[in-house]
């Protein structure tokens, strides 16, 4: 059997592209291995549940907090003494690689001893490790960028942004094949390796068909509009100050807001401050487990796609927001970032508004609240969008096609 080994300096449950690829290619008759790291702490429950359903072998690289605790914290001073050096002494010495990924060593020890014909990296500390790993074993490399990492932070130190640089420059070259997750994405990247021969594809965050739990959407009986957000964490610059400040003008109308993820300290004080008027049409849900997020979206109306402009990589990226609520059937309001401005313009599956502006947001929740039958029609179309285009099923072939070549 034909062997993958699939790389990242994460966890299974927060990163759904490193799980559904590794679904797409065990279904296809590869031998699939997922190395990980811990990450953070609240993930861990998750990976459990998680892991105990997956078919692809897994393997925790680098112990956590609460496994093989002393390589653990081992390798978290090494890469804090790691980082210091980057910054004092540049990306010699393996310091950017050892700066990028906390468990650098042990993940390309790991990955060479096991031979594949491909390794896969995702999260930008596993790109050497896949290039180096392939080159170990007469390989091939693809790698995956979720992120457009030159973009990712407004306020990213000299030093970091060199290493990201370097990195890319160094490695990306050795890789048999590209994939991101937006087409803007892969544009940035085509411009940035204008030599780079290889196959770059875009692989959009879509979900399998077999989430799609909500069954046929019918009109709505109840009064409430039903809002939805989502995220790892419940947190400041995520767009949610303008969610807060648009529903402070419909106070008076019957709307209530859900957010699921982990409750940050600071957007617990805003969301008090700012929303007392309505505080009590806000639900906290928690941590949803990822597998479990189309379905439990399906209970609402409306998903938010509340994205910054700012900095670029949100800009031009499409997150798992757009196609959780796809695939849960939803009406979607999305701010009008670079790429859901494109994405929305081109399939009918709910409304834009203006980002940070409030009001347009508040607009466009009115419009929706007060016409039932153009909410429908929105999460009919975005039902079918995601039962005949807009699934992994269909988007998982771009990458199979690429292995199998």
């Amino acid at each position: 059997m034909r062997k993958i080994v699939i790389i990242t300096t994460g966890q299974p449950s927060v990163n759904p592209r490193v799980v559904k690829e590794a679904d797409a290619l065990q279904a296809a008759g590869y031998e699939v291995t997922v190395l990980y790291c811990f990450w953070i702490k609240w993930a861990e429950d998750a990976d459990k549940i998680l892991l105990k359903k997956v078919k692809w072998n897994y393997k925790l690289i680098g112990g956590s907090s609460s496994q093989n605790r002393g390589l653990y914290f081992f390798t978290k001073a090494r890469f804090k003494i790691s980082r210091k050096l980057n910054e004092k002494l540049g990306n010699k010495l393996l310091l950017a690689e050892r700066s990028q990924a906390r468990c650098y060593n042990e993940l390309l020890k790991a990955a060479k001893k096991i031979k594949a014909d491909w390794y896969i990296g995702h999260n930008l500390g596993a790109l050497p490790i896949a290039v180096k790993a392939a080159a170990y074993n007469r390989a091939y490399a693809g790698f995956d960028f979720e992120d457009y990492h030159r973009g990712e932070n407004a306020d990213t130190p000299l030093a970091e942004k060199k290493r990201i640089v370097f990195l890319e420059e160094k490695y990306v070259p050795g890789l048999s094949y590209v994939s991101s997750a937006s087409d803007l994405i892969t544009e940035k990247i085509k411009t940035n390796f204008l030599h780079f021969s290889k196959q770059i594809i875009t692989l959009l965050n879509c979900f399998p068909v077999s989430q799609n739990l909500c069954g046929v959407n019918t009109a709505s009986h109840h009064k409430t509009l039903k809002l939805f957000w989502f995220s790892q964490t419940i947190g400041k610059n995520r767009g949610l100050e303008v969610v807060i400040d648009a529903l402070k003008y419909l106070n008076n109308l019957d709307i209530h807001l859900t957010l699921a993820g982990r409750y940050d300290d600071e957007m617990k004080a805003h969301i008090e401050e700012h929303g007392s008027s309505f505080i009590g049409s806000i639900h906290i849900a928690g941590i949803i487990n990822p597998d479990a997020l189309p379905a439990f979206a399906a209970k609402f109306d409306v998903g938010l796609a509340a994205e910054l402009k700012t900095p670029l990589n949100r800009d031009i990226c499409l997150t798992n927001k757009i196609f959780t609520y796809i695939t849960a059937g939803k009406c979607i309001i999305a701010s009008d970032t670079s790429a859901q401005k494109d994405f929305m313009k081109r399939y009918e599956v709910g409304l834009l508004y203006r980002s940070s502006d409030a009001t347009d947001l508040a607009a466009k929740i009115y419009k929706l609240y007060n016409d039932r039958a153009l909410l429908e029609q929105y999460k009919i179309n975005s039902k079918l969008l995601g039962e005949t285009l807009m699934n992994w099923e269909t988007e998982s072939q771009k990458l199979l096609k690429v292995i199998e070549a």
